[in-house]
């Protein structure tokens, strides 16, 4: 990821080429002395399942040509969306050469307040780790409560989408969706430290179950129907990478962190496809980008 990070396009910048041995070496002899010498008896895999029960499906060539194209595309429109209205907040909040720190210590304030606000109608947007990206990646299926952090009941009273139960219609994923999109973007906006990935990883999981409801029509019936994760994971894959410029990094992501009944063979295709189609749309849909690059 940090090297495909150094490139605004689908590829690597020269430095992070010329450096590539070196972090690969890097990064393995970590991983063996972390898990053969530290952790050894700790199981190896991920533990995010893409659908509400473990099934054997199918999904064909051309739903996942299909799938992976319109999935990178509209990626691609929401990353584009969401970095446009960062550079939108940010120079709609700071002035240039801000020098009243009460000033700045009053605005960040106030955004933290209107991120609570949000908050209190949507808990699902409190990202609380890894394990709470489970509800969003399976719609709800697992309550919000059953994640290893929880959620105190006294949380949930105002809630207008209930997080204890699965995602009733599109509506309500879109809802959580655009309150999760809005929560991240006056974080960023507001200069609050921490990073972007998992968050946008769980906003694009609930936009695509969006996604998903509003293509219902359309989309293969049977239950064994691999078409509906295969979108989640796509639309999470591309709408990360429109924004942080890691294609292959960013599937790679999703690969090591799916649990060991996810079908990976059959969803990742797909998911690359959409990750390379997201980069080179968002290049076409905007010269600029959420981060700023040297080369």
């Amino acid at each position: 990821f940090a090297l495909e990070f150094t490139s605004r396009r689908a590829g690597l910048a020269g430095a992070a080429g010329k450096n590539w041995n070196a972090v690969m070496m890097a990064s393995l002899a970590g991983m063996a002395v972390i898990r053969g010498l530290l952790v050894p008896t700790a199981h190896v895999g991920g533990h995010f399942t893409y659908s509400a029960k473990a099934a054997i499906g199918v999904l064909h060539g051309r739903e996942m040509v299909l799938a992976g194209l319109g999935m990178g595309v509209c990626g691609a429109v929401a990353g584009t969306c969401f970095h446009k209205s960062v550079s939108f907040l940010k120079s709609a909040i700071w002035r240039k050469n801000e020098s009243s720190k009460a000033v700045v210590i009053g605005k960040k304030v106030l955004l933290a307040m209107l991120i609570g606000y949000i908050s209190t109608l949507f808990p699902q947007t409190m990202f609380w780790g890894e394990p709470s990206m489970q509800c969003m990646v399976d719609g709800q299926c697992t309550p919000f409560s059953a994640t290893p952090h929880g959620i105190p009941a006294a949380m949930m009273q105002a809630a207008i989408v209930n997080p204890n139960q699965p995602f009733a219609s599109g509506s309500a994923a879109l809802q959580v969706g655009l309150a999760k999109f809005s929560a991240i973007a006056l974080a960023s906006a507001a200069k609050f430290p921490g990073g972007v990935i998992f968050p946008l990883l769980s906003n694009g999981a609930s936009l695509g179950h969006a996604l998903v409801s509003a293509l219902g029509p359309v989309l293969p019936t049977a239950s064994s129907s691999l078409v509906p994760p295969m979108m989640i994971m796509s639309f999470m894959a591309a709408m990360l990478t429109s924004i942080t410029r890691t294609p292959a990094a960013s599937v790679l992501i999703l690969a090591f962190t799916a649990s060991g009944i996810t079908p990976l063979s059959v969803l990742l295709p797909g998911a690359l496809m959409a990750s390379y189609v997201s980069v080179w749309v968002s290049e076409r849909l905007s010269k600029d980008s959420f981060f700023s690059y040297s080369e």
